[in-house]
């Protein structure tokens, strides 16, 4: 039961790893913003990315002239970082 539940969470962290990266390439792009694919995109995305950029914001190197968003770069960090840290208990 334990390993299901490591291997599902596993799984999960992969995904939203993916949808991280490709929302961000997305972002990059001359593409139609309000499309349902987007906006369910960032839906799913959104709520791990709104504590990591609030947290941003209130540190030194936040406010409101920052030119880029790391936020999806230190959200992939921590996620690969949980992955590979139940990687061995698979």
């Amino acid at each position: 039961m334990t390993v299901l539940f490591i291997r599902a969470l596993y799984y999960f962290l992969v995904i939203l790893s993916t949808l991280i990266v490709v929302s961000a390439l997305i972002s990059w792009l001359p593409i139609n913003h309000g499309s349902f694919l987007v906006r369910l995109l960032h839906s799913i995305i959104d709520p791990v990315l709104g504590p990591i950029r609030t947290m941003i914001k209130k540190s030194i190197f936040g406010g409101a002239n920052m030119a880029l968003d790391f936020s999806p770069f230190i959200a992939y960090l921590i996620l690969t970082t949980l992955q590979n840290y139940l990687r061995p208990y698979m």
